[in-house]
This record gives structure tokens, C-alpha cells and sequence, in this order.
């Protein structure tokens, strides 16, 4: 979703922080955006040389968890593609049908027990490797906590992973977290997702800009500050 997804990429949460920060900073700020839509984290390690470090960036924003914990009803998820790819998803705003649907698949998950799509533990160890990979390359990330879900079983993991990925980078110098989950808890879920439960609707991709702005403002700032 850090490409906008299902929406234009101008109305993502990234590229309005980047906007903002355009308009308040003296640093000709250069960025791009590369999304592995539907593919689980333990893909993104291979890809991280070839897509991100080889181009030298000073910033690295890491976006995953809406494809790994969700907990799915069917066994595959997304799961078998050789190549990224986008499920068609709509733009709609839930209705009381589908926030029905989001409880009934809730009590089926946590009846059976299910598991989501990549284990916590996988993906917090990813995470991890990730955000110490970048700052050996002398680059800061950036690192989003996952976002809210519709079906509380998934949201319930989110929320966890979230405490725990936030305790994580904390203890890493220099490597910098945005906690979406809180600002995006702070209001509706009808208002923050899509019809699908795990897609930002308009509204969420603000309030995560909003999240992520002021952070990216002060590694600005102390970057300008730094080369004066």
C-alpha cells in the first residue's frame, strides 16, 4: 500500500508525506517507490540490493504485514505467484454487509485456530534484518508498524507484532519507527479500510501520511542541519 494501492499512487500515504515535505524543506528531496504487491516479507530480502540499496538512497520507508498477517480463510493466499502481482480490490467503503462478513471470518478464524499467512516470528525477524541491513549500509529506515485490520483475529496479531516490532527497532541506533496502528486505531475501522478489510480507504492513507510526516521532517531537518 506504500504505492497507493488500489487507489492512484498520488493519494498514498507516501507520496502525500513527500509532498508535504517538498513544500517545507531546502533539500531537492529525489524519491521512488518499489512495491511487492501481494508477496509475503521473506521475498523482500533477495530484492533489497537490486530495487533499493544499489540506487544509494539516505531514507528507506519499510511498508509489510498486510500480506503476511492477515489470516486467511482459504489455505493460499496470494501465496502461489511467481511474480508480483494485484489482486482486484475495491475502492469501496464498507458497508454493513461487509463489516458483517469481517465478524463471521473472525469467529471462523479463531475458531480454527488459524494462522496467518507469514508466522510472527518470521516477519519480525525479517523486519529486523531488513532495518539492520540499511543502516550497514549507511542508510536510516524508516520502519511502519503493520496496520489495522477489519477481521479481529488478523487486527488482534497486528496490534501484537505492532508493540513487539516497535520494541525491536527502538533498540536499534538510528533506525526510526512509525506507530500507523495507533493513528489509524483512533478512528472507525469503517472509515480507515476498504470493503476487504485490510486495504486503506482514502481516509487511511491521510491519517498514515500524517503518521509518517513529521518523522521524515525531523531526518530532514537534522540533515540540513548537519550539512551546514
Amino acid at each position: 500500500m506504500i504505492g497507493g494501492f488500489p487507489h492512484r499512487q498520488e493519494d498514498s500515504f507516501f507520496h502525500l508525506a513527500i509532498e508535504r515535505l517538498r513544500k517545507q524543506t531546502e533539500i531537492n528531496l529525489v524519491s521512488s517507490v518499489f512495491t511487492l504487491g501481494g508477496f509475503p516479507i521473506t521475498r523482500v530480502p533477495k530484492h533489497l540490493g537490486a530495487r533499493c540499496l544499489n540506487e544509494q538512497p539516505d531514507i528507506v520507508v519499510l511498508q509489510f504485514a498486510s500480506s503476511d498477517l492477515i489470516v486467511p480463510l482459504r489455505k493460499h493466499h496470494h501465496g502461489g505467484s511467481s511474480s508480483p502481482v494485484h489482486i482486484k480490490v475495491s475502492t469501496n467503503l464498507p458497508a454493513f454487509g461487509d463489516r458483517l462478513k469481517w465478524h463471521c471470518q473472525s469467529l471462523i478464524g479463531d475458531g480454527l485456530r488459524l494462522k496467518p499467512v507469514t508466522p510472527p516470528e518470521i516477519y519480525l525477524e525479517t523486519m529486523h534484518s531488513l532495518a539492520l541491513t540499511l543502516l550497514q549500509h549507511q542508510v536510516i529506515p524508516v520502519v511502519l508498524s503493520p496496520f489495522v485490520f477489519g477481521g479481529r483475529r488478523s487486527d488482534r496479531i497486528a496490534l501484537d507484532c505492532g508493540e513487539r516490532l516497535q520494541q525491536i527497532i527502538n533498540s536499534i541506533p538510528n533506525a526510526i519507527y512509525v506507530d500507523a496502528y495507533s493513528a489509524l486505531d483512533r478512528h472507525p475501522r469503517w472509515l480507515m479500510l476498504l470493503s476487504d478489510g485490510s486495504h486503506l480507504s482514502l481516509a487511511g492513507q491521510k491519517v498514515v501520511a500524517e503518521a509518517l510526516f513529521p518523522c521524515l521532517k525531523r531526518l530532514v531537518q537534522d540533515r540540513v542541519w548537519l550539512s551546514r
